[in-house]
């Protein structure tokens, strides 16, 4: 009888031993400071929660702004008996990198950010295709992060840069180049390249993200190998040609310089020879015949211009 009751006893402990749930672990989430964390539940409601989730202003009631974050779990029972099963979390931490990122869609792997062709492909109005070379920079401010979320979803920045921004000022540019033929592509790259700027500074403002730079990366590089040569050699000819009107320029300031060189000497020294004559007249040193003609109307004073000097005499 004693034995009997031992060994119930023992089989009772055993039950109750192999009817233990492990233990529960307390997990936590480190956010570092460039990130902005949500913590979203994921029980109770879950067709409400769906629902909000469509809105940005339950995302920013959902951030926090702690840098360590308990994930609280529960039981998820998983058999018949209570121990077979196991804690998931009863919520889920988001988190969104603000970190600035850079991007270089350029053609040589040694500039670009990645060592694929990423140049941006477009046409001209008369058909003639080039592509350019964009470089962005980008990054997400802290009171927009609800809304970067709401519209990409747990996506990183880089992601959306590779792909919508990238395809977005891909739109714009085939647009505004496709209007213009080359020669007004060519001219008018400036204005095209502030519009496209224009364009995605507004269009992912409103999606939780700051563009801090957006530009060409670049010369245009033609598709047609013939008509890159081509626009080479007419660089050339007209590099040749300034160079021509340049030395041209320089030759006629040059003889213009050397004339007035020549004549200002001519002047100095007949203002150097009338002040010798004149300076000996003054001390007597030399006497000219005052009744002399050279030409009607004119005697030797007046030749060498000391007629002026004789008279304050």
């Amino acid at each position: 009888m004693k034995k009997s009751k031992l060994l119930l006893i023992s089989i009772g402990l055993l039950s109750l031993t192999a009817c233990r749930r492990p233990y529960q672990e307390q997990k936590y989430v480190d956010i570092n400071a460039n990130e902005t964390a949500f913590v979203i539940p994921l029980e109770q409601g879950n067709q409400v929660s769906q629902k909000s989730m469509k809105s940005i202003d339950y995302l920013e009631q959902k951030k926090v702004a702690a840098k360590r974050i308990y994930t609280p779990t529960v039981w998820h029972q998983t058999g018949r008996d209570a121990d077979q099963g196991e804690w998931i979390p009863s919520v889920i931490v988001i988190r969104v990198d603000r970190s600035p990122v850079t991007r270089e869609w350029t053609k040589s792997p040694d500039s670009g950010t990645s060592n694929t062709n990423q140049q941006i492909n477009v046409e001209s109005s008369n058909s003639i295709g080039f592509t350019v070379g964009i470089t962005c920079t980008a990054s997400i401010p802290e009171e927009d992060a609800a809304k970067f979320l709401y519209w990409y979803g747990g996506k990183s920045l880089s992601t959306v840069m590779d792909n919508n921004i990238r395809g977005f000022v891909q739109d714009v540019l085939t647009r505004e180049f496709g209007q213009r033929d080359l020669t007004g592509c060519q001219k008018e790259r400036k204005e095209v390249f502030e519009i496209m700027k224009k364009s995605v500074v507004e269009e992912f403002a409103g999606k939780g993200i700051r563009i801090d730079n957006i530009g060409a990366a670049g010369e245009f590089t033609y598709t047609d190998v013939a008509i890159q040569n081509a626009i080479n050699s007419q660089f050339i000819a007209e590099k040749k040609n300034d160079a021509a009107k340049n030395e041209v320029a320089a030759a006629k300031e040059y003889a213009k310089a050397s004339e007035a060189i020549k004549a200002q000497k001519e002047l100095d020294a007949q203002v150097n020879m009338e002040n010798a004559l004149a300076e000996a007249i003054k001390e007597g040193k030399l006497t000219w015949p005052q009744t002399l003609v050279v030409s009607p109307g004119m005697t030797l004073m007046d030749l060498y211009g000391a007629k002026n000097l004789n008279k304050s005499k």
